[in-house]
């Protein structure tokens, strides 16, 4: 069964209805407000098979519209090899046609993440594995099997001519279904359901969340408390593209929400949840009764521990506004920006603005960036690509102090090492911490470091709670694998979409768990060079590296004394996501199966 059921969910007792105590229903600050969709895409229902030009009407009322149903020859079947992927184009659309078993299956030939090509990626027992950023989709039915996409992609009736051996597939020709996307519908809330799901938290587990809510048929409320004031976004893109205004990062639209009546109270934090009372207390004031509390809440930045942080222009970077206005400061050939830690968002922050900036200076404590996640060769020649660029690097030291003038703005960066920069805008870029203060005072148990530990369906110690995404520590091995099955946190794009999906299924009843459906994957880009991670290497102890570094293509294998742990690649597609085939067969790669040659393993994906 892949991440996106099917079947019916199953429907938990009713308990009194529960409402909110206080508070109005206009969309301002603090107050609850539906929102909606434009989401009257491609349909993912499976169409029969029908005659060349035939004709068919959609359903709907007043946006009936007439749809030409089409029959396209694509090629001979024998032209077809066992688990090959070919794309071919049918009318005004590129589909992708793939055989399994002898059977012969057709869909949308583009991810509907990013729009990356799928014949680029790899097809591996019903699976299709986008190369870019690790998405992967059912063959069969087009449902995601795993994100960062949010949508399946369409498939497409298949038809061989039993006389002449052609394979056929069928069309919708229509100009407003022609995305490659099938976004899945979403249920509405009913009357005579009296559940109220309430989620803290906006970003992408929250957001995962109340929409397969909705996707798989809960029929409560849904109410999203956020602190931010725009619609759920792609933070991935804040450090990216840092010009780009909030609505430009939806992750869906205004009307999209309001069609799954999914609420939101925005600009809103929670003070403290009352599990006995299912209950939580907002910052203005109000109580949020619950039957189900989805904690979403995420991280953090983590703070500069010097003197001197209260002066203006120094920035943590956690919403669009934060993006923006670092931008729109930085972006001058006047200013020189010092940006503090060599974190991803850090490196990528640089990366968007040496070309703005007068200077661009990099302070970080270790001796080389990233060695602690892909070791010191990659994580010397990342550093050597930004000063190639212009980055200036000043490494095994800390900030001991900010400076200002009498307006007090920044003017001067101290390092503990004595050396003083001169600075405009200063930048944080040293990680983050769990936003979790706020439960503890609770019954909800917290690690010591802050985070909230759960099981494989993202359940807490506490009777339907659930925390999720970064704040969570959770379970990714199997009992079967470690008696003690050590918990670990994850704060990856494409985990807390993960994430947010069990807990709804978890809460309907349909969920697997975490461990048998996720694969850890994340990417980075800087100076359009992107590099993929594949796998969890907390710790390890060998860095096996095939291709050429120096140019920036190689495969590394990260190690613990025999096992490899993850794989991290750059312009060696689709080896990354072989890797995340792999281990989604619960299967365990060797040092000893990649020392010599960096694919011969990946013969053994197609194996029983």
């Amino acid at each position: 069964m892949g991440i996106n059921c099917t079947k019916s969910p199953k429907v938990k007792p009713q308990h009194q209805n529960q409402q909110v105590e206080s508070g109005t229903s206009a969309p301002h600050s603090g107050s609850l407000s539906r929102r909606a969709s434009d989401s009257d895409r491609m349909a993912t229902d499976k169409e029969k098979d029908v005659k060349e030009n035939s004709k068919s009407t959609l359903g709907g009322g007043e946006d009936d519209e007439e749809i030409s149903l089409k029959e396209y020859r694509l090629c001979q079947s024998e032209d077809l090899q066992e688990n090959e992927m070919k794309v071919f184009e049918a009318g005004e659309k590129q589909v992708l046609v793939v055989k399994e078993n002898g059977k012969v299956y057709a869909m949308g030939a583009k991810c509907t993440h990013f729009g990356a090509p799928l014949n680029s990626g790899i097809f591996c027992k019903g699976k299709i594995y986008c190369p870019w950023h690790g998405a992967c989709f059912n063959s069969k039915t087009g449902d995601i099997e795993e994100f960062p996409a949010l949508d399946p992609i369409p498939v497409y009736p298949v038809n061989i001519d039993p006389t002449t051996n052609e394979v056929k597939v069928t069309l919708r020709n229509n100009s407003h279904l022609s995305s490659q996307n099938a976004t899945k519908t979403l249920c509405k809330a009913s009357e005579d359901n009296s559940e109220i799901v309430v989620i803290i938290g906006s970003g992408a587990a929250g957001h995962s969340c109340a929409e397969t809510l909705r996707q798989e048929g809960f029929s409560g409320r849904v109410i999203i408390v956020t602190k931010d004031e725009s619609l759920p976004y792609d933070r991935t893109k804040l450090s990216k593209a840092m010009n780009l205004e909030a609505n430009k990062l939806s992750l869906r639209s205004n009307e999209y929400y309001s069609k799954g009546d999914i609420e939101f109270v925005y600009k809103v934090g929670v003070q403290g949840v009352d599990v006995e009372a299912k209950s939580v207390l907002l910052s203005n004031g109000d109580i949020l009764k619950y039957s189900y509390l989805v904690i979403a809440t995420g991280g953090r930045p983590r703070p500069i521990p010097c003197p001197g942080t209260h002066l203006a222009n120094i920035f943590l970077l956690r919403t669009p506004k934060d993006a923006n206005q670092i931008h729109a400061f930085a972006n001058n050939k006047e200013v020189h920006v010092v940006i503090v830690g060599t974190s991803f968002i850090g490196m990528e922050v640089a990366a968007y603005l040496v070309d703005k900036a007068a200077s661009v200076t990099v302070v970080g404590r270790s001796s080389t960036p990233f060695v602690h996640v892909f070791g010191p060769l990659i994580g010397k020649r990342l550093q050597q690509l930004h000063e190639e660029k212009g980055v200036k690097f000043i490494m095994d030291t800390e900030v001991g102090e900010l400076l200002g003038n009498e307006d007090g703005n920044l003017t001067e960066v101290c390092l503990t090492s004595g050396r003083v920069l001169k600075a405009d805008i200063l930048v944080a870029g040293l990680g983050v911490l769990p936003s979790t203060d706020f439960l503890r005072d609770s019954e909800i148990i917290l690690d010591s470091r802050g985070f909230v530990p759960v099981d494989e369906r993202m359940r807490t110690n506490c009777s339907d709670v659930y925390a999720v995404g970064d704040i969570a520590s959770f379970p990714l091995r199997a009992k079967e694998e470690c008696d003690a099955r050590k918990l670990v946190n994850i704060g990856h794009w494409q985990m807390a979409l993960h994430h947010g999906r069990t807990a709804a299924l978890t809460i309907l009843g349909l969920s697997q768990p975490i461990n048998e459906t996720t694969v850890p994957f994340f990417w980075s880009s800087m100076f359009g060079k992107s590099v993929r991670y594949c796998g969890y290497a907390p710790d390890f102890d060998d860095v096996i590296v095939h291709g050429d570094i120096d140019n920036l293509k190689f495969a590394a294998f990260l190690c613990e004394k025999e096992t490899v742990l993850a794989v991290v690649t750059m312009n060696y597609d689709p080896l990354a996501i072989q890797f995340a085939a792999l281990l989604r067969q619960q299967k365990i790669l060797l040092k000893s199966d990649v020392i010599n040659d960096p694919q011969s393993w990946t013969t053994i994906l197609q194996e029983t």
